[in-house]
């Protein structure tokens, strides 16, 4: 890893840190870390999940399709957006499951104590939360998770 892409490893990691999203371990899982340039020209930590995944049975939980979600929009008079920021890490990572999430790096091995972007079930455990937090409001708020549009 050259030393300009470690800067801003390091920085990422001391982010996530001081947020309480990760924490030094030690664990029998090592999934690789690879930085992934944004469109704002920042940078995204991502972790490598494809061994772990390929292991984990899936969670069925039904995602919204896009077509549903326009057929359902199309007769509103108004529309508006909440941005939930970093929705996943909002959610806690059972502390059984936290060393599987472990990702090894330049500077040490660290587990996430918050739901990260990649997991095989991260889109349905996110999208239950939602739908579960909206109950009472299925017949006036939609809810669209950010990658389903792209």
């Amino acid at each position: 890893m050259n030393p300009a892409k470690r800067e801003l490893l390091k920085k990422e990691l001391d982010s996530l840190l001081a947020d309480g999203i990760i924490e030094e371990c030690e664990s029998p899982y090592a999934s690789p870390v690879v930085l992934v340039p944004k469109p704002n020209g920042s940078t995204r930590l991502c972790v490598d999940f494809r061994k772990l995944n390929a292991t984990t049975i899936a969670d069925t939980y039904p995602l919204p399709r896009m077509d549903d979600l326009l057929t359902e929009a199309k007769s509103t008079a108004y529309m508006s957006t909440l941005d939930l920021k970093s929705g996943y890490h909002q959610i806690k990572v059972h502390e059984a499951d936290q060393d599987k999430t472990a990702f090894i790096c330049p500077f040490g091995t660290y587990k996430y104590l918050r739901m990260p972007f990649g997991l095989r079930n991260a889109p349905a455990t996110f999208q239950r939360l939602i739908d579960r937090f909206r109950a009472d409001q299925r017949n006036i708020v939609l809810t669209l998770r950010r990658d389903v549009v792209r």
